[in-house]
């Protein structure tokens, strides 16, 4: 497999589909070489795929890139309403996800999306972590 081209994986809005959203990305980056970075995506790849099973409840696709620099991951769902960063009280149970994306990657927003998709939430890392200014 190719390091940089796309690769997709389209996924039911079951929430055991969140662990196959993570294996996915985990067996993509090994197959490309890209180990430092399996633990941060994995991590911010469950949180978009959590946030389409909870509040999309679509279907949903998971695409992973990569490029010189960077690892883009987008999770494409069907639901219009764009992803928003939560105050939450530290006990609650949810709502962390959009900051851990804000927090640990190097960019990230969302975009309307097509092929039967409403939108498109994206976030891109180093291919090596720890150059995003060391809060990865």
């Amino acid at each position: 497999m190719a390091t940089g081209v796309p690769q997709r994986l389209d996924l039911s809005a079951e929430p055991s589909s969140v662990g196959e959203a993570r294996r996915f990305v985990r067996g993509v980056l090994g197959d490309w070489g890209l180990d430092d970075a399996v633990e941060v995506v994995a991590l911010l790849v469950s949180e978009l795929a959590t946030n389409a099973v909870l509040h999309a409840r679509t279907a949903y696709a998971v695409i992973i890139s990569a490029d010189d620099d960077d690892i883009c991951v987008e999770v494409l769902d069907r639901s219009e309403v764009p992803p928003r960063q939560r105050q939450n009280s530290p006990s609650a149970a949810t709502g962390r996800g959009v900051g851990l994306v804000d927090q640990l990657s190097r960019s990230w927003g969302s975009r309307p999306a097509d092929h039967g998709f409403a939108k498109s939430v994206w976030f891109t890392v180093p291919r090596e972590v720890g150059q995003a200014g060391g809060d990865v």
